[in-house]
């Protein structure tokens, strides 16, 4: 028996976040969605994971031990587990379960879990909608003999749950720390208010003269190697990876920041995938920030009505009301935004694309956006999004490899109704 982690058809609620890595990738806490769940199953061995065709060979360079899309590999029943699930104490209780019998756990009419029989993997029908993330749950449910109906699973459904559930999971993963010893270089004029034991400075990190740390609220960690500059001051619970830099600023409390970002200013409630600059002043709260994203000096989002109202966010035509009054933008890959860029609460800002002015709407992906500046949103040729790509990478010492170009051609391939829809026209840019 093995487990295999799938994405079902909500990855499209995810958008743009989703386009460029599988549903499971999502950062949340301390950690994606991937390695909460394989940490929670590792008694049931090697993992395989099931993607979009599209993104196969990207993840397959990024877990290069690992079983991606190759059915043939798979000698053996499977449990698949929705890869939007948050892996709880929950989890282990329902594999068991399921490892008895043939059955899918489903709640609110999505699989949460599923036992496969190794027959099935075969079928041309289960392959096709498993790798193309498109009926997925109407395919599995035609062939298991059971299903097993839930409630109160952590099955996420919309992004903004994201950044709902992050201050949470960070206090609560953050406890299982258990080195709390201070082993970077945290001088004695670095302030704590609140419990030392709370926080957690991985070796090589070095905080500076003047930086205070508060930890009332929750815990803190400080990745290897990450530096931070005074001043800045960080409250808890906040998660901060390996390789990053602070310039300065304050760093409030249920904020992720992924491996190798840059990050000055304000930011607050907030989610920085990896390899992403926020270098300068600006505010950026209760967001979701992609990877390779950079973000000019004075970029702010809003993330509060003036009516203090509930805010709501366009999922795939339908507008959906989220139910709180705090949240920010969602931004994809590659973005970059111009100095002095606003961006309206709820909004969704495409792959690839250019930001300047004042942003009241959602932006498709590869589009060079500056209505309130007099320009007609206008699409960015690819070729030119690609060498801008590579070269914000190469400063990191990251080369993209043919897969991920590929998968960066294939992604404007994949939003080119998008962009017709908004109207977005071809030719060059200009102000």
């Amino acid at each position: 028996m093995r487990i295999a982690i799938f994405e079902d058809e909500a990855y499209r609620n995810f958008l743009p976040l989703t386009l460029t890595r599988p549903t499971y990738e999502l950062m949340v806490g301390t950690s994606t969605l991937r390695e909460k769940i394989v940490k929670n199953v590792a008694n049931f061995g090697d993992v395989v994971f099931f993607c979009r065709s599209y993104l196969k060979n990207i993840l397959r360079e990024r877990l290069p031990s690992s079983c991606v899309n190759d059915f043939s590999t798979v000698d053996e029943d499977v449990i698949l587990v929705n890869g939007l699930l948050l892996a709880n104490e929950r989890l282990n209780g329902v594999l068991q379960k399921l490892s008895g019998i043939c059955a899918a756990v489903v709640q609110k009419g999505r699989i949460v879990a599923a036992h496969i029989k190794r027959k099935f993997l075969e079928l041309s029908e289960i392959q096709t909608s498993i790798s193309s993330a498109e009926n997925v749950t109407e395919t599995i449910l035609k062939i298991v003999p059971e299903k097993l109906e839930v409630d109160g699973m952590p099955l996420l459904e919309y992004p903004w749950e994201l950044i709902n559930l992050n201050p949470k999971l960070i206090a609560n993963e953050l406890k299982e720390i258990e080195d709390k010893e201070l082993r970077g270089r945290v001088d004695t004029h670095v302030t704590v208010y609140g419990s030392k034991e709370s926080v957690f400075v991985a070796e090589n990190a070095f905080l500076e003269v003047g930086t205070i740390l508060d930890t009332r609220n929750g815990p803190i960690y400080i990745g290897e190697n990450t530096y931070i500059q005074s001043p800045t001051r960080i409250s808890g619970p906040t998660y901060i990876g390996r390789d990053c830099i602070l310039f300065g600023g304050q760093i409030r409390e249920g904020c992720s920041i992924g491996d190798v970002c840059r990050i000055g200013g304000e930011i607050e409630e907030s989610i920085f995938h990896g390899y992403s600059n926020k270098r300068h002043y600006g505010f950026i709260g209760h967001s979701y920030i992609g990877e390779w994203v950079n973000l000019g000096a004075g970029t702010t989002n809003s993330d509060l009505k003036n009516t203090y109202g509930t805010i709501k966010i366009n999922i795939r035509g339908q507008i959906y009301d989220t139910g709180s009054a705090f949240v920010g933008v969602f931004v994809g890959d590659h973005v970059k935004t111009a100095i002095g860029t606003y961006i309206f609460s709820g909004k969704k800002i495409g792959v690839s694309s250019h930001l300047y002015g004042i942003v009241p709407e959602d932006v498709p992906s590869f589009t060079a956006y500056a209505r309130m500046l007099g320009a007609k949103p206008t699409e960015i040729y690819l070729e030119s999004a690609i060498e801008t790509a590579r070269r914000m990478m190469r400063r990191r010492n990251v080369h993209p490899s043919k897969a991920y170009e590929d998968m960066l051609k294939k992604v404007f391939e994949l939003t080119n109704q998008e962009r017709d829809r908004a109207g977005v026209v071809k030719g060059k840019f200009s102000i």
